[in-house]
């Protein structure tokens, strides 16, 4: 499974669109893969596993306040119900659940990683994987945002993904906006009382088309967001791609 081990080998991560290598490369090109008929198999710590979960997980609770990530398994080539996830800590081993999203879960806990838990991968030899890192906002999924809430999450998830990339942040655009994935149309009220409808995602891309999103440096005095519909997905992000 040379391509379904980029997870592990290369720990593959996306961030806002820029594919990032993390340090731990040449550790984990070291680990080297076995295969069993026809199914490989490759172990590494979960902190290079997930690059970036025990950074953000280690800041002070007031710095994520209105952000957390999770981390989303893309497989090509075979049926993601072939390719199995598990996480081994304080010798008990934990499976990870694919979400029909390509959610991983349940993500390593602060403790895990910082007391040497590892991740085993195994699938096809012909599997090829990736991992992506989302941001979102801790708000609950409703129909109704506290705006200046969100703008402070566009700051603390710019925050954290330095702390999370370290030199290599320079190289990522920066976030700033929020995309409420399946809820309909918005509109966003200000504190002079009046009412804006906000912009759609006009082109096929990260997110489906008429997905409704807020800049909060584009709008003064955003207070609140009213949404048609309640989304399944508010994500901190940047320009449509």
């Amino acid at each position: 499974m040379s391509r379904s081990l980029n997870l592990l080998r290369k720990s593959v991560i996306i961030l806002a669109g820029i594919t990032l290598l993390s340090s731990g490369t040449a550790a984990l090109a070291q680990a080297g893969p076995t295969t069993v008929n026809g199914i490989t198999t490759q172990t590494a710590s979960a902190s290079d596993a997930f690059p970036g979960l025990r950074g953000f997980l280690n800041m002070p609770q007031a710095e994520r306040s209105q952000i957390n990530v999770y981390y989303v398994l893309r497989v090509k080539h075979v049926d993601p119900a072939t390719v199995h996830i598990s996480l081994t800590s304080e010798g008990k081993t934990i499976p990870l659940t694919l979400q029909s999203d390509g959610r991983i879960s349940p993500l390593p806990t602060r403790d895990q990683l910082n007391g040497g838990a590892t991740v085993s991968i195994s699938g096809p030899e012909s599997a090829s994987v990736a991992m992506k890192l989302h941001v979102y906002s801790t708000q609950p999924l409703a129909r109704t945002y506290d705006a200046v809430g969100l703008a402070k999450g566009v700051k603390q998830g710019n925050a954290a993904m330095v702390k999370i990339a370290g030199a290599l942040a320079l190289m990522l655009p920066k976030l700033d906006r929020v995309y409420f994935v399946g809820g309909g149309d918005a509109v966003c009220e200000l504190s002079n009382g009046q009412k804006v409808p906000l912009p759609r995602t006009t082109q096929k891309g990260e997110y489906p088309i008429g997905t409704s999103y807020f800049v909060p440096s584009e709008i003064s005095g955003a207070l609140k967001i009213n949404l048609s519909a309640q989304p399944s997905q508010v994500h901190f992000d940047n320009t449509p791609k």
